[in-house]
């Protein structure tokens, strides 16, 4: 065998392990740690925002902090507390996290059947669309500068 040549194998996980994700976060981070050369950048955490009523789920949060952005992976409020302000409370939340931890930004997506004009109204722009993902809707991708606010 040519020792010039490589065998590769491909595997295919389904539902890959945390510790799995979290090795290959922490390989790619410390891979663009290096590209981008200050080490300000170096802070990352995933986390979780709850909010339960007694003991029942009903709104969450995702969240991503990386390069002093927060990226929202997903904003979920339980269909019977919608139209409450909930998830605006929750969104608030979020955003004081985020500048808590020294995030000058956040960002995300979603999909014209959700909640883009949610984000929009919290004053979030628009700063990307996927058109017709899914089929016969949009994909929207939003962002927001945090500023600090002084008491």
């Amino acid at each position: 065998m040519d020792p010039k040549q490589f065998e590769y194998k491909i595997e295919r996980i389904t539902n890959p392990s945390e510790s799995l994700q979290e090795d290959l976060w922490n390989r790619l981070h410390e891979y663009s740690l290096s590209k981008l050369g200050d080490q300000s950048f170096k802070p990352k955490e995933f986390f979780a925002i709850l909010l339960k009523e007694r003991e029942t789920l009903i709104a969450a949060s995702l969240c991503y902090l990386f390069f002093k952005g927060l990226n929202l992976q997903l904003l979920w409020v339980a269909e019977e507390k919608r139209g409450q302000d909930i998830g605006t409370k929750l969104l608030k939340e979020v955003e004081f996290e985020a500048i808590r931890l020294g995030a000058n930004l956040v960002f995300g997506y979603s999909f014209g059947f959700q909640a883009p004009k949610f984000y929009t109204k919290l004053g979030y722009e628009q700063v990307g669309q996927i058109p017709d993902f899914p089929e016969g809707q949009n994909c929207y991708f939003l962002c927001k500068k945090l500023t600090i606010v002084s008491p």
